[in-house]
């Protein structure tokens, strides 16, 4: 049951915020500071009042383990320890558990893929350092990697491999203004896929565009959006399912 204080996303649309107010099975949502009536049913808890996201956790925008907890009735009820499996053989080694199927948003079987970049201290882009992350909005985990390179140069340098989870946001590398032109063209590749569920085959990813450097010295080019409170910003790869050509 959804609770004051709970922070919550939109089932069938984008954003979320945080519960102010119940009323009946009308609850008021804090979204940047716009208070707006929901009908309980179209709302997920992912991080239940008194919750906090520990230190340096990647930033999701679906909590699976919050999302169980926000269900749950009694939240303070304390998980039970699994018993104890028997030891194993050196010899033997145990399948991988398969993931849990990850919950899913009515928008998200398009994919929607950006990358943005956090600066240090908005208020001295000069010195700053930027934070890159890649947004996966979508129902589908990516098997990826982001390469970059300078336009002078015509081999390309990985700068991240890895997999990205639904509806999450990942921290990919830092950079300063001395390293941005390494990257100032930059090529992402891709595979969609579902853990423990059927679903449609997405076409192999491949996007090439080229950053406008000169963002990162302009303030008025940060800006909150549509992934983060905080100003950012933000190169779109692919929206719903569209790929962003190469410029």
């Amino acid at each position: 049951m959804i609770q004051i204080g709970d922070t919550v996303r939109y089932l069938n649309s984008v954003g979320g915020g945080k519960v102010t107010r119940i009323d009946g099975k009308i609850a008021y949502v804090d979204d940047n500071g716009f208070e707006t009536p929901f009908q309980i049913k179209e709302l997920v808890v992912v991080l239940p009042a008194g919750h906090e996201k520990p230190q340096g956790a990647a930033r999701l925008m679906f909590d699976q383990k919050a999302f169980d907890s926000g269900k749950a009735p009694g939240r303070q009820k304390a998980t039970p320890a699994p018993a104890k499996e028997p030891e194993l053989s050196k010899d033997i080694t145990p399948p991988p558990a398969p993931l849990p199927p990850a919950p899913e948003t009515d928008y998200g079987n398009r994919l929607t893929i950006a990358l943005a970049f956090e600066p240090s201290d908005i208020k001295k882009l000069s010195e700053a350092t930027f934070n890159a992350v890649l947004v996966n909005d979508s129902n589908y985990t990516l098997q990826f990697f982001l390469a970059g390179r300078a336009p002078e140069c015509a081999e390309w340098s990985v700068i991240y491999q890895g997999d990205v989870q639904p509806n999450e946001i990942i921290d990919l590398a830092q950079f300063s203004h001395s390293t941005l032109g390494r990257i100032e063209r930059i090529v992402f590749q891709a595979i969609a896929f579902k853990q423990g569920k059927d679903f449609d085959v997405k076409d192999p990813i491949a996007v090439m565009r080229k950053l406008d450097l000169t963002k990162f010295h302009k303030m008025h080019c940060f800006r909150p959006g549509r992934f983060f409170d905080s100003p950012v910003l933000e190169f779109p790869l692919i929206n719903a399912d569209r790929f962003q050509k190469q410029t």
